[in-house]
């Protein structure tokens, strides 16, 4: 029988871990596939960017807003435990509205990558009144996203004069039409704020399982159970997805008719613009990524949850050997864990570096000729090199025992907050 002996209130390795993965996987997404775009045919680049493609396009994104989900219960527990459930609301509003800001300010950073950090505090902001619910309305809450969120906002795109506003809102997107910024956010950007919650509120429920777990020393009958059900809503979701699409050659729908018979299984299986291709049933049964379309999210969610369940138990559970307490871990491990408990910093030095980097190499007329991109721009090469970054960051705060300076910073400004504006009990 597995169980761990940690205490709830001792930080899990396996969450820290997760958060790693999700943000190398982002890392991945955006520098390698790209090369593989402009690759010659069979070469190793062409070849790179179609792995790449498959194994974190949809994926690490949800994987992130997962773990934003679970990083609320740890960052609330305490206030709650104490009911301080005004405080626990107030420190996650705060958060979300530094993430906003943060989120932003990268926007007026020109680069191809769609910034999440404004769509996440959205989402955030919206789901901070949940805290204090119980777990079965909000997996209710989450439920109805999933099956009727993507429909919506499909429905809502196809009457829309503008279906699909863009992936980034910085601070002019408000000046300029606060209503339209807005919008974006919410509903007709790529990381929908409707699709985000449900992410958010499965995180939470995954964020309770463990936690509560652990306090009741069965964190390890938890993380098994979590991993094997992920694993099934992940594998049935993918089955349901690849069903659907060998029968769309025969399909009539607007969304489709200028596609041939053919070409439909390709389309309908690349990643879209944080809604379901079309508001018929078909759609809502693919696991188009980034879409929010029902099979998306349940494909992508139990994925999540067998990521985060696998890490729990394998850095967390498995580490606690014949119910001693779980040993420091060592110096790889340390710096994984680093760099994955500052993923705030981390983004948003990736996102600079985008900018620098791979938006010039992008405007310049040679870009998608057979020269291709210098090799620290994209393709694998850029991809090992910020990886190798994000080590290096990881091991400096491991070896100082310090947090992220985003994560320091904005953890001070939410204390801060809470301290003076809801000191007192709820």
């Amino acid at each position: 029988m597995m169980t761990s002996p940690a205490p709830a209130a001792t930080r899990m390795i396996g969450v820290d871990v997760a958060r790693f993965l999700a943000i190398i996987g982002m890392i991945a997404a955006h520098l390698i596939p790209i090369a593989g775009m402009i690759a010659e045919p069979g070469s190793f680049d062409e070849a790179a960017g179609k792995f790449t493609d498959t194994l974190t396009a949809g994926i690490a994104a949800p994987l992130f807003a997962v773990l934003g989900g679970v990083s609320t219960v740890l960052a609330t527990r305490k206030l709650l435990a104490a009911g301080r459930t005004g405080a626990a609301i107030g420190a996650v509003a705060i958060r979300g509205g530094l993430l906003i800001l943060i989120g932003l300010t990268l926007g007026i950073i020109e680069t191809p990558v769609a910034i999440v950090l404004a769509y996440y505090g959205i989402a955030m902001l919206l789901i901070a009144p949940l805290v204090w619910a119980r777990s079965w309305l909000l997996a209710l809450i989450a439920l109805v996203l999933t099956v009727g969120g993507g429909w919506l906002n499909a429905v809502y795109r196809e009457g829309a004069d503008t279906p699909y506003e863009g992936g980034q809102v910085n601070f002019d997107s408000f000046a300029q039409d606060p209503f339209a910024a807005l919008r974006t956010l919410l509903l007709t950007g790529e990381y929908s704020a409707l699709t985000w919650c449900a992410y958010l509120l499965f995180g939470v429920l995954i964020g309770r399982l463990l936690t509560g777990s652990a306090r009741r020393g069965g964190l390890g009958r938890a993380a098994a159970l979590l991993t094997a059900v992920g694993a099934v809503f992940a594998v049935a979701g993918q089955l349901v997805s690849n069903a659907v699409v060998a029968t769309l050659g025969g399909v009539t729908d607007p969304a489709l008719d200028w596609v041939s018979a053919p070409d439909r299984a390709e389309y309908v299986t690349q990643s879209t613009f944080g809604a379901p291709l079309s508001t018929q049933l078909w759609a809502q049964l693919v696991a188009t990524p980034h879409s929010g379309s029902l099979i998306d999210i349940v494909r992508t969610a139990g994925i999540a949850a067998a990521v985060i369940g696998a890490l729990v138990l394998l850095c967390d559970v498995a580490r606690a050997r014949g119910g001693r307490a779980t040993p420091a871990p060592g110096p790889l491990l340390a710096t994984v864990r680093a760099a994955g408990a500052a993923p705030l910093t981390i983004y948003t030095l990736h996102i600079i570096a985008t900018g620098v980097l791979l938006q010039p190499a992008l405007d310049s007329p040679d870009a998608f000729t057979g020269a291709g991109f210098d090799w620290w721009v994209a393709g694998v090469g850029a991809f090992a090199l910020q990886l190798a970054g994000v080590l290096g960051i990881g091991a400096l705060l491991a070896a100082l025992g310090r947090r992220g300076p985003l994560e320091a910073l904005v953890s001070g400004i939410v204390k801060l907050g809470i301290r003076e504006g809801s000191a007192g009990r709820v």
